[in-house]
């Protein structure tokens, strides 16, 4: 058993949809059966509101425009948890339109969902919260001068940027009120943009074919993905392709090609005992035994652990820790049962017979925090080696008493903003951070490392 990684939401432009890659594709307006096709992938993301752990949000359609013609890229209706996707991308379909340049996107939205946590209780609860649209139509221009041009026989990307921070209204408490104002930035970006990158694709193994150097996978919603591998390919422990045990849960980082395929850098099995539960540590007491948000789960686990619930687990039995994409002696030093903390992102695996769920291995997962720089907070070593401190209204600066530290290097990614340098002049940004979150072990706190720092504009 081992690890799992990081999940963001990576929408594949031709169609944001979890159904099967190759899925007939549709279009209107243009394109007799003659013209060649061009192929488009879709990622997304989300800038959250930071007490919101859960938004689900129905898309009826996807459709990109320009001023002669439309191309459906989503038909079939698609429930998306965008709450859990903060700073992650995952794949989620893939289909073929009608070359051309397009200006803008338009979604059908329906059936908005909020869960929120009090951190003011003991032990944390949770909120629901049935939203209301204000506008279910949105449509989104691409930026000046950078449409979404789709060649054919070529392969585009779509990046979806759903804005919880500005589509949840809130009252004058700071309260979610369930009005949603959705809005969303659009970007067009190629398979090998950072955006484009596919940095967590999670599902069960079910099948491999070492001689077309090819996996299968059924990834969220009943989506099946054909993950191809070469020499560079990266496994974790001593699997391989033609060890890789079927059923079992594997997380993928890659690239989408013109196929719809992922091209695979890195494939971790997580765990062989085909049973998982996922979320955010909200309060810890010893044994350890944790309270966390479940997020995902892997079979149903309900009715004794549904999703979107929180739960208590006893972690006193487990021995086997380890940290996303790392494969180590020293990982266990980093990560154990000590060293956890409220606000990490963890993924429990184990068995489930009768209904019970017993833990046999925890997983340190990279995640997204949400929050303002704190002013005159940045200390820069060289280059972009240093750190800054970080304040939210929920789990990490619960945690640490207020606000935290981010941690950088040279190979952190900056976004919106010229580095560490930039951030000493950026004065209270909103940020997304996304790292990974360990414990000082000096001072009991949450410490994010980071690999990639997004100012939000």
């Amino acid at each position: 058993m081992k690890r799992f990684s990081f999940l963001l939401v990576l929408v594949a432009l031709m169609a944001l949809t979890f159904t099967a890659c190759g899925g007939g594709s549709s279009s209107s307006s243009g394109g007799g059966s003659g013209d060649a096709q061009g192929q488009v992938f879709v990622t997304g993301e989300d800038a959250p509101v930071s007490s919101v752990v859960s938004f689900y949000i129905t898309i009826n359609s996807i459709t990109l425009n320009n001023s002669s013609s439309a191309v459906t890229v989503l038909s079939q209706p698609t429930t998306v948890d965008f709450g859990r996707l903060i700073g992650l991308r995952s794949l989620l379909g893939f289909n073929t339109v009608k070359p051309g340049t397009y200006t803008s996107a338009t979604f059908v939205l329906a059936n908005p969902v909020i869960y929120d946590v009090d951190m003011t209780t003991n032990p944390p609860s949770l909120g629901t919260i049935q939203g209301t649209l204000t506008n279910s139509t949105v449509t989104v221009a691409f930026p000046n001068g950078s449409p979404l041009t789709v060649g054919s026989n070529g392969l585009a990307g779509l990046h979806m940027d759903f804005d919880l921070r500005q589509s949840l209204a809130v009252d004058g408490n700071g309260q979610i009120t369930g009005s949603v104002n959705p809005t969303i930035d659009v970007m067009a970006v190629s398979a090998s943009d950072e955006l484009g990158e596919i940095t967590d694709f999670t599902g069960s193994v079910l099948s491999a074919n070492t001689s077309a150097n090819s996996f299968m996978m059924q990834g969220p919603y009943g989506f099946q993905e054909v993950v191809d591998v070469n020499s560079q390919t990266v496994f974790n422990g001593s699997y391989t392709l033609a060890s890789l045990p079927v059923n079992a849960i594997a997380c993928v980082e890659g690239t989408v090609q013109a196929d719809g395929s992922i091209l695979a850098s890195d494939v971790e099995v997580i765990t062989t005992d085909q049973a998982f539960i996922s979320g955010r540590i909200l309060a810890i007491n010893p044994g350890p035994t944790v309270t966390m948000f479940v997020g995902e789960e892997l079979p149903n686990l309900s009715p004794n652990i549904p999703v979107d619930t929180i739960y208590t687990l006893d972690l006193s039995a487990v021995t086997e820790y380890d940290v996303c994409f790392f494969d180590n002696w020293f990982t266990q030093q980093l990560f154990n049962g000590s060293t956890l903390v409220v606000g990490q992102r963890i993924f429990v695996g184990g068995t489930a017979q009768s209904g019970t769920f017993t833990p046999n291995m925890v997983s340190l997962r990279r995640q997204g925090v949400i929050g303002s720089l704190v002013g005159n907070s940045v200390s820069i070593t060289s280059g972009n080696i240093g750190s800054f401190q970080m304040q939210n209204d929920l789990l990490m600066s619960y945690s640490a008493g207020g606000p935290f530290t981010v941690n950088t290097g040279d190979g952190t990614i900056f976004e919106n903003i010229n580095g560490l340098s930039g951030l000493q002049s950026a004065g209270a940004a909103n940020l997304v951070v996304r790292g990974l979150v360990f414990k000082d072990l000096n001072t009991g706190k949450p410490v994010v490392w980071a690999h990639r720092v997004r100012v939000l504009q």
